[in-house]
């Protein structure tokens, strides 16, 4: 039970809450026990931009017609993924108007249906960076990153570096583990290097992912990836780690 109210003050671990329905209290002598939970809302009511861009994952995931009777009705896919909001991220009665929602609830339930279209690779109409906020568009590269599309237009993408690597001879020899980089397509990579990293990564709002063993073992022909290497890089921090 979620009992909506006001933060009056706080000293240390212990807060003063104004109920805006203290009535409800009697409830909590149902449940037998003192524990409560406190659910922070950030006040803010769901941004127009948020509600299209949900509503365009929607639908995109209906036409997609995943699994069930009721795959391609938007509605209905609509409701299974408020429940879920209840029952993984614990928010009861979760709405997308301006309203009953708020900007931090719509993020989640924007990243959640963000993730169910990576994972069944469903066609999406609309490019997610047109419409993140900044903590979300971090988790946008990586998803692309790994998937192996283009963070742009989704096309079959390769590793595009931020930070200086050299000459493919060099850069082969080199450690990349740590190193910004973007999954790009061609054209969008070849756009990169015409335009400069500064100019390119402030048009799409990029800020590059850092570039992790997992990452490396995908783009070997980029990273010059090996088990010698690997390996090479095993030992080196096992040696500094010795010397510490």
């Amino acid at each position: 039970m979620e009992i909506p109210g006001k933060l009056i003050s706080r000293n240390g671990s212990v807060v003063t809450v104004e109920l805006f329905e203290p009535e409800k209290l009697a409830e909590l002598d149902k449940f037998g026990s003192s524990i409560v939970s406190l659910f922070f809302s950030d006040g803010r009511s769901v941004s127009p931009k948020q509600r299209n861009f949900a509503y365009a994952l929607i639908g995109d995931i209906a036409k997609a017609e995943i699994g069930g009777k009721y795959a391609g009705e938007p509605e209905l896919i609509k409701r299974a993924f408020y429940f879920a909001m209840d029952k993984f991220y614990g928010v009861e009665n979760f709405s997308l108007s301006k309203s009953k929602g708020n900007m931090s609830d719509a993020n989640s339930f924007i990243d959640m249906l963000l993730d169910f279209c990576f994972k069944h690779d469903v066609p999406l109409s609309y490019r997610p960076l047109e419409w993140l906020d900044d903590p979300y568009i971090a988790k946008f590269e990586y998803a692309c990153m790994m998937k192996k599309v283009c963070v742009i237009c989704g096309k079959p993408a390769e590793l595009a570096h931020i930070d200086t690597v050299g000459f493919t001879n060099s850069r082969k020899q080199m450690d990349h583990v740590g190193l910004r980089a973007m999954a790009l397509c061609r054209e969008h990579h070849t756009q990169q290097h015409n335009w400069g990293d500064q100019k390119f990564l402030g048009k799409y709002h990029l800020k590059g992912i850092r570039i992790t063993e997992d990452i490396e073992k995908l783009y070997p022909s980029a990273t010059g990836y090996s088990a010698k290497k690997r390996d090479e890089r095993y030992e080196k921090n096992k040696r500094s780690n010795h010397d510490r």
